[in-house]
């Protein structure tokens, strides 16, 4: 009897295991192609290179128009794939899954990246990777779009890719900037200047509180930003709700980038760095009008004379607007638009400085992109520090650069290294 029990058990166990891997079968994917694969996902998976990103919802969205478009890379042999090999694990209803093999470039990250599918190599183009990248750059980064931003963006050609942050600043109430003061007037002065372009103006605005919305954009920016293309942001500026400015820029090390038209300043006012710098400084200024008097080797000195007693406004003073641009975005938390004081030049760690010599190295030829005469000097200087960080107490030596960055400011200080 135990046997012939066992019998019908077996076989409903049997059926059973046989129906559910017909089930399992159906969710197992299909041997379908690319084209048809992508717009079926309903998330990708993105892993290599130490990076495990996952990307559903609105940014995928946004993401799968540049997957579709990839192409057939005639020709392709292993040799000249990109160094660099990820996976591209893609969610297709009902649980089945595709991988493909994703090869990109980590240094060139703007460069196209190489996907193996149906048998064959396809070209896929480079912002899906900074795409991917960007999003394991922004944490916390949300597919949450400002209806009204998204639409004036793509009026303008530009998708937002994901938001970055939502800041209230205060608008200077100047664009003109003093020496020693942070040079918050140069980045909405330069950045007016783009904004311009597309026929705004920040102007009425000056001294009132805004509201920024930041967003990372999912096009590259245009090929002079090279090799910076895939790190736009857009900026979009709103008082009491209106749009009063938008532009693009390229976040840390050097924010500045370009405006909704793709046109670079330069572009805009036709003018070099030095020619335009002129318009955002009052040359009748008392500060500016005493350092023009100084040559290079004396600005030199009363840099180094003001860090000795502490007087950082002074020596903040005898840096050129050039040097300023780079303490505005060196080392930038991505979340905002720029830093927010002098930290990055390390002044505060001074509590000494006495200055030993002073010694032409070489004067630069003027260029085509730069009419301002510049020179070099070897500098020996006595530090004494309150924390050693990058040097310790004692004498040092300094390569300081100096340009004459316009007529009526004379000589400042460009830049300072361990090397010339």
């Amino acid at each position: 009897m135990k046997k012939l029990f066992l019998v019908p058990f077996l076989l409903v166990l049997l059926l059973c295991f046989t129906g559910c891997e017909e089930t399992a079968g159906e969710t197992e994917p299909q041997t379908i192609g690319w084209q048809e694969s992508v717009p079926r996902a309903e998330a990708v998976k993105f892993a290599g290179a130490g990076e495990y990103i996952r990307v559903d919802g609105y940014q995928f969205s946004v993401m799968k128009e540049y997957l579709k478009e990839a192409e057939e890379a005639e020709g392709l042999i292993g040799e000249e794939l990109p160094r660099v090999q990820a996976e591209l694990l893609f969610y297709l209803p009902e649980g089945a899954t595709l991988e493909y093999s994703y090869h990109f470039c980590d240094i060139r990250t703007s460069e196209p990246a190489y996907v193996k599918a149906d048998e064959n190599w396809l070209r896929v183009s480079g912002e899906v990777t900074d795409q991917f990248l960007a999003l394991s750059r922004y944490p916390g980064a949300s597919g949450q779009i400002d209806e009204k931003d998204k639409a004036f963006l793509k009026d303008h050609g530009w998708t937002p890719f994901f938001h970055i942050n939502t800041l209230r600043v205060p608008l200077p109430e100047t664009l003109i900037h003093a020496p020693g003061e942070f040079p918050v007037a140069l980045y909405w002065a330069y950045n007016n200047r783009l904004n311009q372009d597309i026929g705004m103006d920040l102007a009425p605005h000056l001294g009132e509180k805004v509201e920024v919305n930041l967003y990372k954009i999912a096009e590259h920016l245009p090929d002079f930003m090279h090799p910076r293309k895939g790190a736009g942001r857009a900026v979009v500026v709103r008082h009491e709700g209106e749009i009063i400015g938008a532009w693009l820029d390229a976040g840390r090390h050097d924010a500045f980038a370009c405006s909704l038209k793709g046109n670079s300043r330069e572009e805009i006012t036709g003018k070099p760095w030095e020619a335009w710098v002129g318009e955002i400084i009052d040359p009748d200024n008392p500060v500016e009008r005493e350092l023009a008097e100084l040559s290079p080797e004396e600005v030199i000195a009363e840099y180094y004379h003001a860090v000795d007693r502490g007087d950082h406004a002074r020596a903040y003073a005898c840096s050129s607007r050039n040097q300023l641009r780079s303490v505005l975005f060196s080392n930038m938390d991505n979340r905002y638009l720029y830093n927010e004081d002098f930290d990055q030049m390390g002044l505060a760690n001074y509590t000494a400085a006495e200055l030993l010599e002073v010694e032409l190295q070489y004067i630069d030829e003027q260029t085509p992109d730069s009419i301002a005469e510049k020179r070099q000097y070897r500098v020996t200087v006595d530090l004494d520090v309150k924390e050693q960080i990058t040097h310790g107490s004692g004498p040092q030596t300094r390569f300081v650069n100096m340009v004459r960055e316009t007529p009526e400011t004379g000589w400042r200080i460009d830049g300072t290294g361990t090397g010339p």
